[in-house]
């Protein structure tokens, strides 16, 4: 992997990663672009971290409010943790059909297809009334389910659960910061996921590729989050279906 490919990868996972368009679906099709029989999994883990780091520091102030008064907010924590579970098991579940799925045109078109939906639904739903205190578990189960099902390819994991939060009355504003409270968790597990994979023998294209990547993937997922935010406070969600429709029909054309 030379520098130019990393430094796309990189800003591709920075701004895909957040952006409900799923950062797994737009690798795949760079993947094909670039001719990479498939994404270094260290360069891989690596962007994985910037993006942990961007939304980390995005939410700074709500996550240090959670670990400054951890007795006050040990209920919302237990929620976190119920909402990262469905993920969990399904992953574990279904690794191995998983990780196939992403060697699928056809499974790469119809999550993008059934992403565009999700996002589409949101135009008819008017502004909620909760806020993230009163989330309760019923609703964290469901936001998870979502992004369980998010896993698979090019079904967007902010898209699906930003989504649900929607469907289940959260407010906007409310509902952007859970989806990404509840990311890091499912980053974190990806990456330690791929660190049990890690062969240093995959390391790819020394440390400028790798560096620059990872700079790109921090820089551009901090901007996409930024983006994002504004977008959902107007209730512009489903903007983003068009994207993903005409996505999942460019796919289909190639391969009909």
């Amino acid at each position: 992997m030379d520098i130019i490919q990393a430094i796309v990868l990189g800003a591709v996972q920075g701004l895909t990663e957040f952006l409900p368009v799923s950062s797994s679906g737009h690798l795949v099709l760079f993947q094909k672009l670039f001719g990479f029989k498939e994404v270094p999994i260290f360069f891989d883990t690596l962007v994985h971290f910037a993006t942990l780091l961007a939304v980390a520091f995005y939410l700074r102030k709500e996550i240090w409010q959670i670990l400054t008064n951890l007795k006050k907010n040990i209920n919302f924590i237990w929620i976190l943790i119920l909402g990262t579970l469905p993920a969990v098991i399904f992953a574990l579940l279904f690794k191995d059909y998983i990780e196939n799925s992403f060697n699928s045109l056809w499974l790469l078109s119809i999550g993008f297809f059934i992403t565009a939906g999700l996002l589409f639904a949101t135009k008819f739903i008017s502004e909620g009334k909760k806020d993230m205190q009163k989330i309760n578990w019923i609703d964290s189960v469901i936001i998870g389910i979502f992004q369980a099902i998010a896993i698979l390819p090019s079904i967007s994991r902010s898209g699906a659960t930003i989504s649900s939060c929607l469907y289940r009355n959260i407010k906007r504003e409310d509902a952007f910061k859970f989806s990404f409270l509840l990311s890091i968790p499912a980053i974190a597990g990806a990456m330690t996921l791929q660190i049990f994979d890690f062969n240093p023998s995959n390391l790819n294209g020394g440390f400028w590729p790798n560096a620059l990547g990872f700079v790109m993937a921090a820089i551009f997922g901090f901007l996409s989050l930024f983006i994002l935010e504004k977008i959902a406070q107007k209730g512009k969600f489903h903007y983003f279906s068009i994207y993903c429709f005409l996505l999942g029909v460019i796919i289909l054309f190639f391969i009909i």
